[in-house]
């Protein structure tokens, strides 16, 4: 064997190594997925337009619970700094008012109504206290100009009062690093998504791809990868789930089709305009 071929073979194998190392979720101390597991998940509640039902509303999640579906909704925190279950970075789409969360207060929102129906954009505490451990939550925290350990320590706040079964998830690999190192014993999930991006500097596009490759993962040790069903065939989750058996959840599943797809691959399912 000549010296270049292994040279060749020596970097090839440091990095597969390497990369291995680099995507390894969490290995000990695991908590128990098992009820998560179980279920398939509304995405922001079961909402409905036609039946006046809104995303992230407190009927979707009521609908959800009657169905027995579990619940997946999306936390951003107020300008006076109450976590309320928001998904967009604006107001306008479901609310028809400009503006964003993360610049109003909670009694400015108070006032606002979700897609022209009575329903309000409730408070992550009100939407516990609805939902109250009959079926499992994922909340995906959703950062906002670098608000990652701020809204992680707003949201730990509630959730620690909240005696069902919940993980917390986030496409920004920050908010896990927090949790791993605040609230170890929470099921914590890596949301990648190669279409995200946190911001504009060359940093933030670079940590993006390297979140979305799940290769901050051995900084903050995921119980699950949460992966947009476009990217379910990228080589580092593929690596994930072949030398870990990391449990995946895919999103968004908005056809039977994909969702028996994905119910046949192993993954948990968290569909949208679908009744599974």
């Amino acid at each position: 064997m000549g010296k270049k071929l292994k040279t060749f073979l020596a970097v090839c194998a440091g990095t597969a190594a390497a990369w291995a190392l680099a995507v390894k979720p969490r290995i000990w101390n695991k908590p128990d997925l098992s009820e998560i597991q179980r279920y398939d998940f509304a995405h922001r509640g079961f909402h409905d337009p036609e039946k006046k039902i809104p995303e992230n509303s407190m009927a979707a999640f009521s609908a959800a619970i009657e169905h027995g579906y579990g619940i997946k909704m999306d936390v951003r925190i107020t300008r006076d700094g109450v976590p309320v279950v928001f998904a967009d970075a604006r107001l306008d789409r479901l609310t028809g008012t400009n503006g964003t969360i993360e610049n109003s207060t909670l009694e400015d929102l108070k006032t606002l109504c979700l897609c022209g129906t009575e329903e309000k954009i409730p408070t992550l505490a009100e939407a516990l206290e609805l939902i109250d451990g009959q079926v499992p939550v994922i909340v995906e925290l959703q950062v906002a100009d670098g608000n990652h350990d701020v809204l992680s320590d707003l949201t730990c706040e509630v959730l620690d009062a909240y005696e069902g079964v919940f993980a917390v998830e986030s496409l920004d690999f920050r908010v896990l690093r927090w949790y791993k190192k605040q609230r170890n014993e929470y099921i914590r999930g890596q949301k990648a998504d190669y279409a995200h991006r946190s911001g504009y500097r060359i940093l933030d596009m670079i940590l993006d791809f390297l979140t979305a490759s799940l290769l901050l993962n051995f900084l903050t040790a995921p119980d699950y990868i949460a992966t947009n069903i476009d990217y379910r065939r990228s080589p580092s989750l593929f690596i994930c789930r072949f030398l870990y058996r990391i449990p995946r959840m895919d999103w968004l599943v908005t056809t039977l089709e994909d969702y028996e797809m994905v119910r046949t691959d192993g993954s948990i399912v968290i569909f949208d305009e679908i009744e599974p």
